[in-house]
């Protein structure tokens, strides 16, 4: 078998050789998107021109997409996780495994080539791969013929593309080293264990045609590449490729079409499910540990806490029009039992709503997966939880304490103090005030809930106090009794669902640092222009950002 360095060989994907990769051309058409034209944006405007890892999921959708096998392979063979855009200290607080940073590793080297000799066992044993390589002829110049015929077939499905003379070339001599003094099938085998560890399937592009200028629309391909693998977290299916091959994906009507279509799936549905998790942090909460000391119950319900969370935001998106006010303030959730005894309620029963009036809590920033990810293993913590407020939801500012020189030292342990009285301390503190005085309430309006997520009326014998007054500079700033009526402020400010708009953008965007804050603040300026009713339509805000220029253009970096 050739290593993974002949496979970039054979691949045929980087920016210096773009273009005798025939990025312009591939199964859906060639050339740039038809009605490009008509698509114009500032140079600041547009995102930089690159190639982008497939995320471990992508991973996993494609293989099954090109071969039919059922495995995962990056959970089956413990792929390392994923780089995320940036850590949750970042300004931008939410952190997505969309990232145009992600690079193949020796570790993920050695998964990916173990990966593929089993995915081509899986596709031989189920008779996928016979049906995709048949050959009346498996010796001899037919038998060549044969495998060039697939090479170029599955090869264009595997690419996204159409092959280039170079590739076709180099997958053909892969052929022959399997082939060669064995068999037809042992040369395909060893095509398929070379395109599935190559840059060209590993990576998407977003280069356009070279020499197109400072400036350029992505072809048609790519713009259906891209559209797909943001909306399902996998490659185009032949109805968004005959849409490509048209041309039409250079309009922003096609893409909305097809948008809808592909968020309406079950793709499409996991997908965004993936990204609410990711923007609100709590995609690892299964994974989290604490104290048994302290928290007996939680080793017995973070799996349910992840369910919860995943069920919830499934049936939030399945509604007619899926809000971010939903979102945030449902008096229902979808629970086990095990998690609705913590929550003081009874099941409705499996994929049922479950009533949470008179439960004390709302939406999903009172279900146990962010409150129990934003504390500590041994109790809650009222500036993770303000931090990650203001980050993720409010997109307010929050400066890092590193880049001031602060050395962060949190309250110790006081058995004689609740939570929040000993957190009060930041504000007699002249060096903490400034930002405490606003992280710590927007916390402190959630201190009913222990570090686990479970309501509480008192803590060391001493009542909870959850009154706040909030004073940010923007449309939160006032005076709240708890964190359910903080929630329904949330949900109604007007900086909050622009934060939505942000959040969206980075999540598609593949990064969200300083390069690209001029595209992010054109489409908050596009996503302004929505009638109100729009604006927290979580569909809706996806939409409007594939069918601005932004999403279709790129420069050069």
């Amino acid at each position: 078998m050739a290593p993974l360095g002949v496979a970039l060989l054979l691949g045929g994907c980087s920016a210096g050789g773009a273009g005798a990769a025939g990025h312009g051309g591939g199964t859906a058409g060639s050339g740039n998107a038809g009605g490009s034209s008509a698509v114009t944006s500032s140079g600041s405007d547009a995102l930089p021109a690159r190639i982008r890892r497939l995320s471990n999921a992508e991973y996993d959708a494609s293989v099954r997409a090109l071969l039919g096998v059922s495995s995962s392979p990056s959970k089956d063979f413990s792929f390392p996780p994923d780089a995320k855009q940036g850590p949750a200290n970042s300004p931008a607080g939410a952190a997505f495994t969309v990232n145009d940073a992600q690079r193949v590793d020796p570790v993920l080297a050695d998964k990916l080539d173990a990966a593929a000799v089993s995915l081509v066992a899986e596709a031989r044993m189920n008779g996928n791969l016979a049906a995709m390589a048949t050959c009346a002829e498996t010796s001899g110049a037919g038998a060549e013929a044969c495998a060039k015929d697939f090479i170029q077939r599955f090869g264009a499905k595997a690419y996204r593309r159409t092959l280039g003379t170079d590739e076709l070339s180099g997958l053909l001599a892969a052929y022959h080293v399997g082939a060669d003094g064995y068999t037809y099938a042992d040369g395909v085998d060893q095509v398929l264990r070379v395109l599935l560890q190559s840059p060209g399937f590993l990576y998407t592009t977003e280069l356009g045609d070279l020499g197109a200028g400072a400036s350029f629309v992505m072809t048609s391909n790519e713009i259906a590449t891209a559209l797909s693998y943001l909306l399902t977290a996998g490659p185009p299916d032949d109805a968004l490729l005959q849409v490509a091959a048209s041309g039409a994906l250079g309009t922003p009507e096609a893409r909305e079409s097809e948008a809808r279509r592909l968020l309406a799936s079950a793709a499409g549905h996991e997908r965004f499910v993936r990204v609410v998790r990711e923007w609100l942090g709590i995609d690892d909460v299964a994974r989290r540990e604490k104290s048994q000391g302290v928290y007996p119950e939680f080793s017995n319900v973070s799996q349910s806490m992840e369910q919860e969370s995943r069920a919830f935001i499934e049936a939030v998106l399945s509604s007619p029009t899926p809000t971010l006010g939903e979102l945030l303030t449902a008096d229902w959730t979808i629970v086990d039992a095990p998690l609705a005894a913590v929550y003081g309620v009874s099941a409705a029963g499996a994929g049922e709503h479950t009533s949470l009036a008179g439960a004390g809590r709302r939406g999903i920033l009172q279900q146990a997966a962010f409150l129990s990810v934003f504390a500590t293993n041994n109790g809650s913590h009222p500036v993770f939880r303000g931090v990650a407020l203001m980050r993720r939801i409010a997109c307010l500012s929050v400066p890092d304490p590193g880049a001031l020189g602060i050395v962060v030292s949190f309250p110790a342990t006081d058995p004689s103090k609740t939570t929040r009285g000993r957190f009060e301390q930041h504000a007699l503190d002249a060096g903490c005030a400034g930002c405490h005085a606003t992280i710590d309430n927007f916390g402190f309006a959630f201190e009913n809930f222990d570090g686990m997520g479970k309501l509480r009326s008192t803590e060391n014998g001493l009542p909870i106090d959850t009154r706040v007054t909030i004073s940010a500079g923007s449309d939160l700033d006032g005076t709240y009794a708890n964190g359910d009526e903080l929630v329904q402020a949330l949900a109604q400010s007007q900086s909050v669902k622009a934060c939505l708009a942000r959040q969206i953008f980075r999540s598609t965007a593949a990064r969200s640092d300083a390069s690209v804050k001029d595209a992010e603040d054109a489409f908050v300026e596009t996503w302004k222009q929505l009638p109100p009713e729009q604006q927290d339509r979580l569909a809706d805000v996806l939409v409007a950002f594939v069918k601005t220029p932004t999403f279709v253009q790129r420069r050069t970096p």
